[in-house]
């Protein structure tokens, strides 16, 4: 569980950077955030998913669009609500890729656990067959 500053000082955001996320972005952060004792944490996958909405670059979802010097144009509520679906399609992304690494780990250790396992079941049929042979002999 990560604390609002913990988040903002891993990150090197400021807090209310952290808070504008949570409040434009609450439909999707709200089932990873918790409140213990009026502290907000955040999960591992609301980590994530802040990581993923923080690491945007300001030039690449500017706030403002200049239409000329003098006069700046707020964006509308569809720039906005496409800016939120590109982020979560942004977090899908890194979630996915998440994924993909924690399965190829897994399959790296089921691979050694396989051959780990061979090498057990070749000990003991070594151990069997040894057992055979004493046993033949003493019943001899």
């Amino acid at each position: 569980m990560y604390k609002v500053s913990d988040v903002a000082e891993l990150m090197g955001v400021e807090k209310t950077e952290i808070f504008e996320k949570m409040i434009s972005h609450k439909n999707l952060l709200d089932s990873n955030i918790s409140k213990v004792d009026g502290v907000t944490y955040f999960d591992d996958r609301g980590f994530e998913i802040l990581k993923t909405l923080l690491s945007k670059s300001t030039d690449e979802h500017a706030p403002f669009e200049k239409t000329d010097s003098k006069h700046v144009k707020p964006p509308s509520k569809f720039d906005k609500e496409r800016d939120i679906l590109y982020d979560k399609v942004d977090i899908l992304k890194n979630e996915l890729l998440n994924l993909d690494a924690e399965l190829e780990l897994k399959d790296d250790m089921i691979l050694k656990y396989h051959f780990k396992l061979a090498e057990d079941v070749e000990s003991i049929n070594k151990l069997q067959y040894s057992i055979v042979k004493k046993y033949e002999k003493v019943v001899e």
